[in-house]
């Protein structure tokens, strides 16, 4: 991506052409992978031209330039439909444009449409009723992954080198993990939105194939909003990315936080194994219990906090909402205004004493990404449809094991496309820092990416056959992930 803005820039190729081999991608591979519901070509190619007048014109040109980008449903953006992956809300264009996709343009990036998500991206996989089915292009039987799966499904595709997603629980890191993909879930307030929903737990950011990528798009969209509620956060220091700093203690989680969830060997293995690859590296690293508070915070979030949020969501046919979406916002009739803020005082202080015992003594730590291997499409739909409470759905609990708390108390986490398992599918493992440590982050990220090398890894089915290194394969596909 950076590559490509840099050849626009010197005029070494165009944003045309650029644009026209991306909606060829997309014509090409998306009738089978369905990461986009909506798109416009020529406003794309229009977008294109104006970039490549103002080179020719001698303008300075903004740092992505002609790069193409697709946006996730959930983001408004005016003059497009906004249904957010659903049959409730009808396609009137929205009338205001969020800050993220904003910025995003203002930095010069051309959107190539929209990305699918779940319905009101309440899950982690990516099947509405509107836009049907989005597959993983590494095994279209799987899925990419959600809420933000249509995000990291354009990417993963070849369709866009970049792609907007947001981040609820673990809406951005877990598609990022299942698609092969560096997902950065930056810390609260590093990235504009007008509203930092879910109690602050929701927060946004992009999904790319590697690390560079990542923190050049960060950098450049990371801007105190000066109008926001909560004080802004100081945009994080994305210099010298590849200067080591170290020896760092590095804390090893493999149990979920909530000690009811298991976790799928192979997810641990690959853990162990970029242990070992950081103790090498000079890192001291140490074992850690999760934190007590950890099962609490978890059990909040999907019975008070989201059910009320998704209560306030504006709809125009509510009858067409899915079954399973109807019985999460039946959980907020049942809370007083009382019992609501009960609860978001109780995540609070939670949140506290997680973050002190979980990062109060290492400088980062180390987990999966997911207690699960890539399940196959329909399976955490399937659970949610059939299951209540939702903590009974056992592989979208494993989905969320180790995302979930890291997005509650506001830090940032960094997925990294680390292995592949048995079926050669992806298997990503995290890092977690304290808040402002985007930058240590994404440079453990790169020492990790020149190790594993999984820039040159493509999905077989639906990328060019370029070397793809293989490394860690343990054990077979799960239970529930084989397509039936």
């Amino acid at each position: 991506m950076v590559d490509t803005a840099d050849r626009i820039r010197s005029g070494r190729t165009s944003a045309r052409s650029v644009a026209e081999q991306a909606i060829a991608r997309a014509d090409a591979v998306d009738p089978a992978v369905r990461s986009l519901v909506w798109r416009d070509d020529a406003a794309t190619l229009a977008a294109a031209d104006a970039v490549d007048r103002a080179r020719a014109a001698g303008t300075t040109l903004p740092a992505f330039a002609g790069v193409p980008l697709t946006v996730k449903d959930t983001f408004a953006v005016a003059g497009q439909p906004w249904t957010r992956g659903s049959l409730a809300i009808d396609e009137t264009p929205a009338t205001t444009t969020d800050l993220l996709p904003a910025a995003a343009f203002a930095a010069g990036f051309v959107q190539l449409g929209r990305a699918a998500t779940p319905e009101l991206a309440m899950t982690t996989s990516c099947e509405s009723p509107r836009s049907g089915v989005t597959h993983n292009p590494w095994d279209l039987t799987r899925s990419p992954g959600g809420s933000s799966g249509g995000s990291a499904a354009a990417v993963a595709a070849g369709i866009v080198p970049a792609a907007l997603a947001s981040d609820g629980g673990g809406s951005l890191r877990v598609p990022a993990a299942f698609c092969g993909l560096v997902g950065l879930k930056p810390g609260r307030g590093v990235l504009p939105q007008r509203v930092q929903g879910w109690e602050g737990g929701a927060t946004e950011g992009v999904v790319t194939r590697t690390v560079r990528d990542t923190a050049a798009v960060v950098r450049h969209l990371a801007a105190p909003d000066p109008l926001a509620w909560q004080v802004p956060a100081a945009a994080p220091d994305l210099t010298g990315l590849d200067r080591a700093r170290g020896p760092l203690r590095v804390g090893v989680l493999t149990h979920s936080f909530d000690p009811r969830i298991e976790v799928d060997p192979a997810c641990v293995a690959a853990v162990e194994d970029v242990a070992d690859v950081l103790r090498t590296a000079g890192h001291h690293v140490v074992a850690l219990r999760a934190p007590a508070g950890g099962a609490a915070l978890m059990d909040l979030y999907p019975s008070a906090v989201i059910p009320a949020w998704l209560r306030q969501v504006p709809l125009d046919h509510p009858e067409r909402l899915q079954p399973y979406i109807h019985r999460v916002m039946a959980q907020a009739d049942d809370l007083t205004a009382a019992d609501y803020v009960r609860a978001a005082v109780q995540v609070r202080h939670l949140a506290r004493d997680v973050t002190a015992a979980l990062l109060g003594d290492v400088d980062v730590v180390l987990t999966p990404t997911t207690a699960t291997r890539v399940p196959a499409t329909g399976v955490v739909l399937d659970e949610l449809t059939r299951l209540a409470p939702t903590r009974d759905a056992v592989v979208y609990e494993r989905t969320l094991a180790f995302t979930t708390v890291p997005s509650m108390i506001g830090v940032p986490a960094l997925t990294l496309p680390t292995h592949l398992d048995d079926d050669g599918l992806p298997l990503g493992t995290q890092l977690v820092a304290p808040q402002g440590g985007e930058g240590l982050l994404l440079r453990l990220g790169q020492v990790l990416e020149r190790h594993y090398a999984w820039d040159r890894r493509r999905p077989p089915r639906h990328a060019d056959q370029a070397d793809q290194p293989r490394q860690a394969r343990p054990g077979p596909a799960p239970e529930g992930t084989r397509q039936r």
